[in-house]
């Protein structure tokens, strides 16, 4: 089954326009093209990303937001009901009021609390905000570094 779905997944109609194929890849001539398993390496890439990102919003990001002045909000927490979470932004305030027995605006600020509750805090955005800029601006100066020609500078220096 697990190569049905190996052939299925890897057909060349899929990956290559009409005319071409795997084989047009076999390395020859001196040239050597990127295999399929090449892949692979993108994984272990993405989890050490992740530990990386972890690492610089614990150590990094959140000093540096309690440094600007940013805060953790405190927000407050609803007290559970089940009529109100099950109706929760899919029934009139005036229905669940007569259900529940809470006022209208009882009502409303239980949920505007609930809505609240589920929304990202400041510290929260300002540490994913920072490791975007600190990642994207990495990846601009990587980007600069490999089009540099190092022959152009050398024979600069003549």
């Amino acid at each position: 089954m697990l190569a049905e779905l190996s052939d299925w997944f890897w057909q060349e109609r899929l990956w290559f326009p009409e005319g071409l194929g795997w084989a047009d890849l076999e390395d020859q001539d001196g040239r050597v093209y990127a295999k399929g398993r090449d892949l692979w390496a993108a994984l272990p890439i993405a989890l050490v990303f992740l530990i990386i990102r972890q690492i610089f919003e614990r150590t990094v990001a959140t000093p540096l937001a309690s440094l600007l002045g940013v805060k953790e909000t405190v927000r407050l927490k609803v007290p559970h009901n089940p009529s109100l979470e099950s109706y929760y932004c899919k029934s009139s305030v005036a229905s669940l009021s007569k259900q529940t027995g809470y006022s209208e605006r009882q009502v409303q600020r239980w949920f505007r609390r609930r809505r609240n509750q589920d929304r990202p805090s400041l510290l929260k955005k300002f540490r994913e905000a920072s490791w975007r800029f600190t990642f994207y601006l990495l990846a601009f100066i990587a980007g600069l570094a490999s089009l540099i020609d190092r022959r152009s500078i050398d024979s600069s220096q003549c």
